[in-house]
């Protein structure tokens, strides 16, 4: 039987749950490795240099997400033919891309590495190869993003959660591999991770080529000037969102770095991404699950049922994440301590901040989605990219102001509920959904789930001394209190049969039924 639907999301949230267990399991030893072998100040030049990186990759990222909306727009309208028209647009837009990342990264990396960054002398030679190491990553990034976006429009991020975790136990393996080289082993890491890079989306591309038959290039698509127009219009708004996204965090990196003139803060500011990225995962597992059935909805003349999705989605974005988020920040100085053999400056208070700032961002994340499908998104994006671009002189003014690193960060919780608040009105006018139905749907729900696994957290951590036993307790008590919370509190019968559905369905699998 073909997985469709809110099938298939069940299965792709599964297949993203287990992947985020493995993967943040072997991403805890791999950083803590990582730290060690380099050491604070090469560990913090890496990231620092990855900032740089991730200034050029998120036009990929962007262009990905749009084309994903023009699959799986196609899609629900049941059209082979457009599906490969868009790809091989798709194609064409990256491959220039690419081309014009390798004209312009290369001398705008220099000029930044040279004239703007602190970086140490004597290892300025190393951060040129890992930027140049980086810019060839990225170009093919860019070329495999066309055939990765198919994945998410088809709704398998089973397989691609199965090549998350296997480029994961390769990036564990070379980390483990540090211990036992000599020289320059920043240079080697980088190199590495390069590598893994390149056979893991080669092999995705592949896949591709093989499971889809609309990833294939006909020269006959390339020439359709209005369907670049259509593509670069849709995105081009989205750019300017993502450009704000890249400032609002990577870029307060670089400020980390001018204001403290120590790499040993960015490393806390890497750290604490790290921690965010594992954290994330869930939401996004939950998001990239969804995202494409909420554009097939809308392609097939569905509204209705898209914005009950998207509505859905934001809600169960953030029940699951505080899963993990309440009781790691209640017991965050432990965990790190845990984790690593010593913890970089600022990486407590970085961590707390950042995942506040993301649960914010997580309550209309389904909403994004929404405004993706209905297509029109020049105000939508306009607004809110120059909302997230507001983060950098917010976090520039408070460092001259005297604040400290962390508490610039909080730039970032204000700018996240400022864009709630216009994200909520914008959708009220536009799509007809009234805040009210928003507010209680999401943010309401989501408190009343997690308020009092939070009281019993802190309590815990109030009462119990410092420990292996506090941390499991917390951990332990506050995970179970949350699902208890959202499954009387925050799910609907419709939500709660759909559920016991599937369990049942499940049970019957595996233990079968005996005449």
């Amino acid at each position: 039987m073909r997985l469709q639907g809110t099938n298939l999301i069940v299965v792709n949230v599964l297949a993203t749950y287990v992947r985020i267990l493995l993967v943040t399991g072997l991403t805890l030893y791999t950083s803590r490795w990582v730290l060690a072998a380099l050491g604070e100040e090469d560990f913090g030049l890496y990231f620092l240099v990855g900032v740089l990186i991730t200034f050029i990759l998120f036009i990929g990222n962007v262009m990905a997400a749009s084309m994903q909306r023009f699959y799986a727009y196609a899609m629900g309208r049941d059209d082979p033919r457009e599906i490969q028209k868009w790809f091989n647009c798709a194609f064409v837009i990256h491959s220039l891309f690419a081309l014009l990342l390798i004209v312009a990264g290369v001398p705008f990396g220099k000029l930044l590495l040279t004239s703007l960054l602190k970086i140490p002398p004597e290892r300025l030679l190393t951060c040129y190869w890992v930027y140049g190491l980086s810019i060839v990553g990225a170009v093919w990034t860019m070329l495999a993003v066309p055939y990765i976006g198919m994945f998410h429009a088809r709704q398998r991020i089973f397989e691609l959660s199965f090549w998350n975790s296997v480029q994961a136990l390769l990036i564990f393996t070379l980390a483990g591999s540090l211990f036992r080289l000599s020289g320059d082993l920043l240079l080697f890491y980088a190199f590495g991770m390069v590598a893994i890079k390149f056979v893991i989306d080669g092999v995705q591309m592949l896949r591709a080529r093989s499971l889809f038959k609309e990833c294939r290039l006909s020269i006959h698509y390339w020439f359709g000037r209005r369907d670049y127009y259509s593509v670069l219009a849709y995105s081009g708004w989205q750019l300017w969102s993502g450009l704000g996204a890249i400032l609002s965090n990577q870029g307060l990196g670089i400020l980390i770095n001018i204001f403290t003139g120590s790499t040993r803060a960015n490393a806390g500011y890497g750290i604490a991404g790290q921690v965010n990225s594992a954290v994330s995962g869930i939401g996004t597992g939950v998001y990239q699950s969804a995202v494409s059935e909420i554009f097939r909805l809308e392609g097939a003349g569905e509204r209705q049922a898209m914005l009950r999705l998207s509505l859905r989605t934001s809600k169960f974005i953030v029940l699951l994440s505080l899963v993990w988020l309440l009781p790691l920040c209640i017991e965050m100085e432990a965990v790190l301590t845990l984790w690593l053999e010593n913890v970089p400056e600022h990486a407590v208070g970085f961590c707390r901040v950042i995942l506040a700032t993301y649960a914010l961002n997580g309550l209309i994340m389904g909403y994004g989605a929404a405004v993706g499908a209905y297509g029109k998104v020049a105000s939508y994006q306009s607004v809110q990219g120059s909302l997230l671009v507001l983060t950098f002189p917010l976090a520039w003014l408070a460092f001259k102001l005297g604040a400290s690193p962390v508490e610039a960060l909080f730039s970032l919780t204000f700018i996240a509920l400022c864009s709630i608040v216009y994200a909520v009105l914008w959708v009220r006018k536009k799509l007809r959904v009234p805040a009210s139905l928003w507010f209680r749907e999401v943010p309401v729900k989501c408190v009343l789930s997690g308020i009092p696994s939070f009281l019993l957290g802190w309590w815990l951590y109030a009462s119990l001394e410092s420990g292996y036993l506090r941390l499991s307790l917390i951990f332990v008590l506050c995970a179970s209190s949350t699902l208890l919370c959202a499954w009387f509190l925050a799910m609907d019968g419709e939500e709660k049969g759909f559920c016991l559905n599937k369990v049942r369905r499940i049970l019957q699998y595996v233990f079968p039924a005996r005449n």
